[in-house]
């Protein structure tokens, strides 16, 4: 275990943010030692349609905090309780006049109020209804592990309307003074918040879910002649970023869809070429930095860390960050379509890769001959983050991501149920009496073999987990390897009876 205590002053002036042409998504500010944030329906751009959104913005303002701080947030419900309709035992996208915030990748209880606590943790649980306001508190670990999550809606039946409309931000866990090396920590830091939205989708979910915001939105933006699946960066078009040559940036980057994948390289064909060094996924350092990539593998709720250096054969010039086809074996789960199967008609939970721009980069000549050489090092790491791959474990079992007749389900063992509106009123009527897959012990380790990680992510709330075995040794040309760490993961390589397996530590947190 290693600490990382220190005072607000240092979190301010331990990233160096760079102007680089995007749109500046500000920080919550703090009020009277609170956060504060609030949901409502906003305007999605110059669409002509409404979504939702974070703080009267898409994407909402980033949080940055430190580990061992005592974080309190309040939410704020801004909806029309009377825009929508309440779940029925016929519902798959419903209450979406309902919220809550879950902070997706923190090491933190997942215990609340109805848990004996004064204030509600990351109780994804927590239903606040339009108009109200509640705290949440957060007591960050000393040893948490500084990294990029983010926050977003985890109400059940609305998340993928309000976090897939845009309601979410970065949530930053500050690097602790000579965390790193000297040139990582000095590094320019670039947030690229990345989310796409396939208005086809979020039409057909709002329209179920009888809520106003985003009812018609495919129809209008297809009217005026706008694209009906738009991607933005920092919620804008094909942004252009401006950066100098030969200078390592820091890009943190968040990942937002309800089920499409994106496979970015930059296009070299104007001039301009980029290195790309892997730092961290899911907001965890890996066990050696950097790590020289040729492509970044978004999927729902993936965060990334990169350093990027770019040049060019004469300047200025450019280079285009695209999405493009990822090579598969026959039978993979994750397409090369429009990004529309996941809720067109097809299987929901199905992630399909997108093909686009994304952004231009323009470079100009910073008057440097080459950008410093990057130091091999291996951050320091918490006993949750360890190395398990030859532990003891204590439990193992078989966990199933199971797609098909317009339901997903999560099965362990062979047995589970989909968690529809139905199935939960059989099971008591609430998310909090439905039963578990399995119980496993606090400050243990456990196995698990996972099947269908090729169509649909796997995210783990609290704890994060390691690759402990894949057929092959690491896929995406190394992006992903045997011995990384993640809370989401999608391999879209694998075959759909591939399995892998994974172990987690359960640490300190008990709960469900």
């Amino acid at each position: 275990v290693y600490g990382m205590v220190s005072v607000r002053l240092a979190a301010l002036l331990s990233f160096c943010w760079v102007s680089s042409g995007l749109k500046d998504l500000g920080q919550v500010q703090l009020s009277n030692g609170v956060f504060n944030i609030s949901l409502s329906s906003i305007p999605f751009g110059d669409f002509g349609f409404n979504t939702f959104g974070i703080n009267g913005q898409v994407p909402g303002p980033s949080i940055r905090v430190q580990a061992g701080e005592t974080v309190t947030i309040e939410l704020s419900n801004g909806l029309d309780p009377a825009d929508g309709i309440p779940c029925s035992d016929t519902s798959r996208f419903c209450d979406c006049m309902f919220t809550n915030v879950h902070l997706h990748g923190m090491h933190l209880s997942s215990k609340g109020v109805l848990d004996s606590r004064s204030l509600d943790g990351d109780d994804i649980t927590v239903k606040l209804s339009a108009g109200e306001s509640m705290l949440y508190q957060h007591f960050i670990p000393e040893n948490h592990m500084p990294g990029t999550h983010w926050y977003h809606p985890h109400h059940h039946h609305a998340t993928a309307l309000q976090a897939g409309g845009g309601a979410a931000g970065f949530f930053i866990v500050e690097d602790p003074p000579d965390f790193l090396p000297e040139v990582f920590m000095t590094m320019p830091e670039v947030l690229w918040f990345i989310s796409t939205h396939n208005l086809d989708a979020l039409q057909r979910m709002a329209d179920e879910a009888q809520t106003t915001t985003l009812r018609n939105a495919s129809t209008i933006a297809a009217a005026k002649g706008l694209s009906t699946n738009p991607i933005l960066v920092n919620g804008e078009l094909m942004p252009t970023v401006d950066l100098p040559s030969h200078t390592w940036h820091r890009m943190r980057i968040v990942y937002a869809s309800i089920e499409q994948s994106l496979r970015l390289v930059t296009d070299s064909s104007s001039g301009g070429t980029c290195a790309l060094q892997l730092l961290a996924k899911d907001g965890i350092y890996l066990d050696t930095i950097p790590r020289s990539i040729t492509a970044i593998h978004l999927f729902p709720g993936a965060r990334v860390d990169v350093a990027w250096s770019c040049s060019c054969a004469s300047y200025p010039c450019s280079v285009v960050v695209k999405s493009v086809p990822n090579p598969q074996p026959a039978g993979g789960g994750n397409g090369n379509g429009n990004g529309n199967g996941g809720f067109a008609g097809g299987d929901i939970g199905n992630v399909n890769l997108t093909e686009s721009d994304i952004m231009t980069i323009t470079i100009a000549d910073s008057q440097t001959s080459a950008a410093p050489e990057l130091p091999v090092f291996n951050p320091a790491r918490p006993c949750y983050l360890t190395d398990v791959r030859d532990a003891e474990v204590a439990g193992s079992g078989e966990l199933g991501l199971e797609t098909g007749q317009g339901l997903f389900k999560v099965t362990w063992n062979g047995a589970g149920e989909a968690m529809t509106e139905a199935n939960i009123e059989h099971n008591g009527g609430d998310l909090r009496t439905w039963p578990a897959l399995t119980s496993w012990n606090v400050g243990s380790v456990y196995e698990v073999q996972v099947t269908g990680i090729n169509a649909h992510p796997l995210h783990f709330h609290v704890n994060p987990y390691q690759i402990v075995d894949m057929p092959e040794v690491s896929y995406g040309d190394g992006f992903f390897k045997i011995g990384d760490f993640h809370d989401t993961l999608l391999l879209s390589d694998l075959t759909g009876s591939d399995p892998i397996k994974i172990r987690m530590v359960t640490d300190r947190f008990a709960g469900k």
